[in-house]
């Protein structure tokens, strides 16, 4: 139905003066791209997708007896980590203890290196570790099982269920991740709990932390976990074993989240943390961590977070926040004619990677492509040739 339509369709020429084409005149690829656009266009309008996924089920054992070298090897870097996350713990200590005891700026400094030292590290290493679980599920991969990615997946994905569940019950989930969730607790809900025992000390915990694990282990621990005790006659020691545990970060002064431009829809992975000092903890999803993201959203938003946090009522926030918009809109609606031009070009530049040669993009229009073609003019055709260019 779509290429019949095409067919009875006319076609401007190649060049501004060359006859009108019909759709069997276009070369084969120009045909297949006009076809698989129209295919889209009609899909979006009929079903409202582009993509039709369908769910396949089926049931896998994973033998980790055969060989646990990458469970080992998962282990072992995860090990790693947390070591490196107990000393950047054992650090932040004593930046207390120095600064307690009234030493000199340059103590402190030193220490507080320390810190960043080995939150780099544990970083590093969490970095490495998401891509084992990417590299399980990739065909070409040394220890591809698709079994245990899926297994890994729906386990994950259990508990980030049940933890919203119980968060629903005491307070209010904010944002949920593949691996962690963000939620507010009424200040009543008891945060750090300790432990007074016999012998007059104190064993401090993280209730939430503790609460959450206690549910973990109950519905997750594998009873049948072995172990290789003797290699020369394969003898296995069974124990039950159980290495997810939650941790509990914050609490935190405020989490700002957008919202969204359409109705029932919700935006993922799109908030700003702010530590109590005012700092930001953590950023996702906004243009300031893009690269090649136009200056001016840049900007703006690095100016924009903290003035979240003024004003004592919705409306005095609101109003915070708005002089810093209105500053920039004023930029807008007087198109720069306040600012020097060096400083409008800087806030006017975007930086945008090419994937397809020049030629590829055809008719379409946008600003790297514009840019292309004036560096073709500028320093002749060879320079659009590849693909890549960085406009």
């Amino acid at each position: 139905m779509v290429r019949h339509a095409l067919e009875n369709e006319r076609f401007p020429g190649k060049y501004p003066k060359s006859p009108v084409r019909t759709f069997h005149d276009l070369p084969a690829d120009e045909q297949a791209t006009l076809i698989k656009k129209r295919l889209q266009d009609y899909s979006k309008k009929i079903y409202h997708k582009i993509h039709d996924t369908k769910t396949i089920e089926r049931e896998a054992i994973i033998c980790q007896r055969e060989n646990p070298f990458y469970v080992d090897t998962v282990k072992d870097f995860r090990d790693r980590r947390y070591d490196f996350k107990g000393k950047q713990k054992v650090w932040k200590g004593k930046v207390e203890t120095l600064k307690a005891s009234g030493a000199s700026a340059g103590e402190i400094d030193e220490a507080k290196k320390m810190i960043i030292l080995f939150d780099s590290l544990q970083l590093a290493h969490k970095v490495i570790l998401n891509s084992f679980y990417g590299y399980v599920m990739r065909k070409g991969s040394r220890w591809y099982s698709m079994e245990m990615a899926g297994v890994t997946c729906l386990t994950g994905a259990h508990i980030i269920q049940m933890a919203r569940q119980l968060v629903e019950r005491i307070g209010r989930p904010l944002e949920l991740d593949t691996d962690g969730i963000w939620c507010i607790l009424p200040a009543t809900f008891p945060e750090n709990f300790a432990f007074k025992l016999k012998n007059g000390k104190k064993v401090p915990i993280s209730y939430p932390c503790v609460m959450l694990n206690h549910l973990v282990h109950a519905k997750f621990t594998n009873h049948q976990y072995q172990d290789l005790v003797d290699p020369e006659t394969f003898r296995y020691e069974t124990h039950s074993d159980n290495s997810i545990f939650f941790e509990v970060d914050g609490p935190y002064k405020a989490m700002i989240l957008p919202a969204s431009k359409e109705a029932d829809k919700n935006l993922k992975k799109r908030y700003a943390v702010f530590n109590h000092d005012g700092s930001l903890a953590e950023l996702k999803g906004f243009e300031v961590k893009r690269r090649g993201e136009l200056k001016l959203i840049m900007i703006f938003q690095t100016q924009i977070f903290k003035f979240f946090l003024e004003g004592s009522t919705l409306t005095e926030t609101y109003a915070s926040v708005a002089k810093v918009a209105n500053r920039w809109l004023d930029v807008l609606h007087q198109r720069g004619s306040t600012l020097a031009d060096e400083e409008l070009i800087d806030l006017i530049c975007e930086n945008k990677s090419m994937t397809k040669p020049l030629e590829e993009y055809g008719a379409q229009k946008s600003t790297a492509i514009t840019t292309a073609k004036r560096l073709a003019e500028f320093l002749g055709e060879q320079m659009t040739k590849d693909k890549g260019l960085n406009c």
